[in-house]
């Protein structure tokens, strides 16, 4: 297979979705707070996520959802996305070339690797995150879940609003959301925001804090509705991101906010998208699709690995890493769906294409000292191109008044090809040869799923569904042979058996679900000892187990309650280290899957237009590597965050605080190099805003 063959493909895929562009942009649903809920076409629970408990939460970023939604985690490598990993019910994405567990759209729009994820949320009318393989029901294969995030849609009348905010370490805060008729049958919505802060590490070397943060972007849609059944909708987003070093700290410093580097890191990235959506209701439903071109450049990102400045006195050099990479993304779906209101039958069916293509640099600088001392640089240069085809479909017969039957099948093609170079130069010169891997495969998939629900009172619904989700082999760039570099495909067989309760009368909604996956081929990372080779190998086979809690309340009029939790039990059930005979993995728990996550959110409001909230989130103890050395885990840790406000309908003005008990704990940890990323520190700030 060869790189102008997928050009190929893909071109011929587009021009066929484009030549019938007529869909839907995603409907927004009346607010909520947090639900499970049961969707007519979907048996298995979703959380619904809606802004007030973004706002309940604090949570402004994509790893700020954490702990919302039980089973659901995000490690978070303090990069803007680079490094971090997804965790749906104890399965996972690899760090930087494995395919997600856990595929995100936004106005139905899908994202590529988790990397690509974004870092700052948008203003959003709701998020929905659905639990078990989802490959049946959307055209972005999700293995193991799927998070739809979207963003408000326009008005009758154009409204303004304007935000600005200021706290802890000079956080600045500024925000534009716009939208309304543009006249004739065109509408507009407008997003702008700029965020910074200054570092939270002190650099005892440099004498000052180098891990600042900086990010501006924005989105734009325009919308042409000619008339009620049809929808254009233009999408355009951009976002720029000026950050200084990585918030990385040896494990062994006594105060994790402090590190001596001898040069500023940084991470300079940008992201863009333009999408093209349409819709055509008709008279049996509706014709949807969604065509988008996306690009996600990181240019560059530098650590310094030794965490501490070169001894010129003892020759020692320096051990860094500099990484430049862009994906470029292209995908189109065509999407069929019945009336929600259609019977016997509910349907979804459609078409789905997604390319992607990897291209970067990773140079990396270190000293040897055995058996002599020298200087080592290593350039490895990548290119990896991943073809997805895809049909899928999911149908629900409402049996009875009361009993549902779903049912539904995905079939996927998948190609993938490597090219990579790696180039050695030492002091002394040891003439050490490049190495090259080249590569290519392909590959077919079938992911069923079948489901039942059961109305058992007006107030009781019982469901039960089994599925099956696939993640396609690929390869890592930074194998220097093609055994080390390719991977196999990894397979879910996801079980989950819930209830929910449903009062209306006392404002009480509670979800509860027990889950059982058996994953085969389990994909994660391992390094491969002596050598700086950091591979995606494959587990023989994990179980994970669980149960999930979910419960929304308003006891009084004024009061709401929001309450999550889930407890996950990851572990390999069979899997051998390939790089050290006899050494044997099972019964340990699998890397970067906290035990049990969970969260309380309270919020009073005052009919004077005040209000009081607070929340806590925790996490269970995560080990970060397949060993389960104690050095690499993170213990239990507990957030507590407040927030006191006025709010009217023109105007609000809220004192918040986050990490009030300053807890101490990491967000990742990186065995490699011995280093963690430390959690946010004790801030506090004051947010404004008005709305004309």
């Amino acid at each position: 297979m060869h790189p102008h063959h997928l050009s190929l493909r893909t071109a011929s895929f587009a021009l066929a979705f484009t030549g019938s562009l007529f869909a839907e942009e995603a409907s927004q649903l009346a607010p909520t707070i947090v639900e499970a809920e049961r969707i007519e076409d979907e048996p298995s629970a979703v959380s619904v996520i809606s802004k007030e408990s973004l706002d309940l939460f604090q949570t402004s970023t994509f790893s700020g959802l954490s702990g919302i939604v039980p089973g659901f985690n995000i490690v978070s490598a303090d990069s803007r996305g680079y490094g971090q990993v997804v965790n749906m019910r104890g399965s996972t994405n690899t760090l930087f070339f494995g395919p997600p567990a856990l595929g995100l759209t936004i106005d139905d729009v899908p994202l590529g690797d988790a990397y690509s994820y974004p870092s700052e949320l948008l203003e959003l009318s709701e998020i929905r995150v659905y639990r078990g393989p989802q490959g049946p029901y959307f055209g972005r294969n999700g293995a193991a879940g799927m998070v739809e995030m979207f963003t408000p849609r326009p008005g009758d009348e154009i409204k303004t609003s304007l935000t600005a905010e200021y706290g802890s370490y000079n956080h600045i805060g500024l925000g534009l959301n716009t939208s309304g008729p543009l006249g004739g049958d065109f509408s507009y919505s407008l997003q702008l925001f700029h965020d910074q802060r200054d570092g939270y590490i002190r650099n005892a070397f440099l004498g000052t804090e180098t891990d600042d943060r900086e990010s501006n972007g924005g989105l734009l849609n325009l919308f042409w509705n000619p008339s009620d059944d049809f929808e254009l909708r233009l999408r355009f987003y951009a976002e720029n991101v000026d950050d200084g070093s990585q918030r990385l700290s040896s494990l062994f410093t006594p105060d994790s906010f402090t590190d001596a580097s001898d040069f500023r890191g940084a991470t300079d990235l940008e992201r863009y998208q333009t999408s093209l959506h349409s819709r055509k209701n008709l008279s049996w439903g509706k014709i949807e699709t969604i065509t988008s071109y996306q690009t996600w450049n990181l240019d560059p990102s530098t650590v310094d690995l030794d965490l501490n400045f070169a001894q010129p006195a003892n020759g020692f050099a320096d051990s860094r890493s500099t990484i430049t990479q862009q994906q470029d993304l292209i995908s189109n779906e065509l999407r069929f769906s019945s009336n929600d209101d259609a019977s016997p039958f509910t349907w979804r069916a459609g078409l789905f294409q997604m390319w992607t293509e990897n291209e970067g640099l990773a140079s990396r600088q270190f000293p040897v000292f055995v058996p002599v001392f020298a200087n080592f640089v290593q350039d490895t240069r990548f290119s990896i191109d991943q073809l997805n085809l895809a049909a899928y479909g999911n149908l629900t017969w409402h049996a009875t008044d009361r009993l549902a039957v779903d049912g539904g099948l995905r079939v996927d093609y998948h190609e993938s090809e490597i090219d990579r170079t790696m180039r050695t130069t030492s002091v002394p010169n040891f003439g050490i040869p490049d190495t090259t891997v080249r590569g290519d495969r392909d590959e077919w998939f079938v992911s069923p799923s079948l489901g039942l629900t059961y109305e058992v009172t007006d107030s009781v619904d019982a469901f039960v569904r089994s599925s099956i989700g696939n993640k396609p082999a690929g390869f890592s760039a930074y194998g220097d042979t093609l055994a080390l570099a390719q991977f196999d495909s990894e397979q879910n067989w996801s079980n989950e058996i819930g209830v929910q309760y449903d009062c209306p009368a006392y404002d009480l909604r509670v979800g509860l679900r027990a889950f059982w996956d058996q994953i085969d081929d389990y994909q994660f990372d391992q390094s491969v000892p002596a050598s700086t080779n950091f591979v995606v190998v494959n587990a023989d086979e994990v179980t994970s187990r669980g149960v999930e809690l979910d419960v929304a309340w308003a006891p009084v009029e004024p009061v709401t309650v929001r309450a999550s939790f889930g407890y996950v039990n990851a572990e390999f059930d069979d899997y051998a280290d390939p790089f050290t005979p006899g050494v044997f993995y099972n019964g340990n728990e699998v890397p970067f899957v906290p035990e049990y996550t969970g969260s309380t959110g309270i919020r009073y409001d005052f009919e004077s237009g005040f209000y009081a909230q607070t929340s806590v989130r925790v996490a269970g103890p995560t080990e970060f590597d397949a060993a389960n050395t104690t050095t690499f885990t993170q213990d239990a840790y507990v957030l507590w965050d407040a927030e006191i406000g006025y709010a009217t309908e023109r105007f609000s003005v809220a004192l918040y605080g986050r990490n009030l008990l300053d807890e101490e704990y990491y967000t990742f940890i990186n065995p490699q190099i011995f280093a963690g990323s430390p959690g946010g520190p004790q801030v506090f700030g004051v947010r404004v805003r008005t709305t004309f």
